[in-house]
C-alpha cells in the first residue's frame, strides 16, 4: 500500500476500493469506491477499532521489576589446599580449618598437591616439606609457576629449611609441632588479601617470610 497526501491527511489503508484516510486532526475518514464497498469499509475499520480497544483493554499492567541484588564487595577466599603425607597431621588441619569455614582440599604427596591445585584453584596453600613422588621445595617451585598469586605457608618438621623459605620467597614458614593458633591467624591474614595488595606485598624488596611460632601469632 502507498501512503499518499489527501485533504491534509494519508491513505494509511485500501479497503476494496475505498480509502481509510488519516487527517492530521486525529480524524479518519472513508473516502472513494462505491456506496456499498464504503459501508463495507466501514463495518470492516468499526470491528477492528473494537478489537483494538478489547485488546488494550486487556493488556495487563505493567509489573514492576524486582530491584537488582547487589553482589557482594567483597570476595570470600576461603578455600585451602593442604599437602602432607602425614595423616594425622592432615586431618587436624582440616578438622580446624574446615571449623573456622574454609573450604578443604587434601593431598597426600607433592605430585597430588600440583594436580589438585591446577585443577581447583586454591586461596592458600599448606605445604609439608618431606613428602613422597615430589617433595615440599620441589612441589613449590611448580606452585609459584602455575600459581604464582597462590599464597603459600611452608609447614615441616625438617630443620633448618628457614633460610630456604626466604631464598625462594614463600609466603610464612612455620616448624612442627605446630601452633595452631598463630597458623589459622595467619592463614585467615593471608586469604584475606587482595590480589593488588598481595602483588605489592611480593615484589616489594622489604619482603622476607613471615616465621611463624610461638612468638609470632
Amino acid at each position: 500500500m502507498t501512503r499518499l497526501p489527501w485533504n491534509r491527511g494519508r491513505i494509511v489503508a485500501g479497503i476494496g476500493e475505498a480509502d481509510l484516510i488519516h487527517h492530521e486532526d486525529g480524524r479518519r475518514e472513508l473516502r472513494s469506491g462505491s456506496a456499498g464497498n464504503v459501508s463495507a469499509a466501514r463495518e470492516w475499520t468499526s470491528h477492528f477499532q473494537h478489537e483494538a480497544a478489547f485488546t488494550v483493554a486487556l493488556s495487563p499492567l505493567p509489573v514492576p521489576l524486582p530491584a537488582p541484588i547487589e553482589p557482594h564487595s567483597k570476595t570470600v577466599h576461603n578455600h585451602i589446599l593442604i599437602a602432607d603425607d602425614d595423616a594425622l597431621v592432615l586431618g587436624s588441619l582440616a578438622a580446624v580449618l574446615e571449623f573456622e569455614g574454609f573450604v578443604v582440599d587434601e593431598a597426600e604427596n607433592g605430585l597430588e598437591a600440583i594436580t589438585c591445585a591446577i585443577e581447583h584453584a586454591p586461596d592458600l596453600v599448606l605445604l609439608d616439606l618431606n613428602m613422597p613422588k615430589m617433595d615440599g621445595w620441589t612441589a613449590f617451585t611448580k606452585l609459584d609457576r602455575y600459581r604464582p598469586l597462590v599464597p603459600v605457608i611452608v609447614i615441616t618438621a625438617r630443620p633448618n629449611q628457614y633460610e630456604m623459605a626466604v631464598q625462594l620467597g614463600v609466603d610464612a614458614f612455620m616448624e612442627k609441632p605446630l601452633n595452631i593458633s598463630a597458623l589459622v591467624q595467619a592463614i585467615k591474614r593471608l586469604t584475606s588479601e587482595d590480589e593488588n595488595r598481595r602483588v605489592r606485598r611480593i615484589t616489594n624488596r622489604a619482603f622476607v617470610t613471615q616465621l611463624l611460632g610461638s612468638n609470632n601469632s
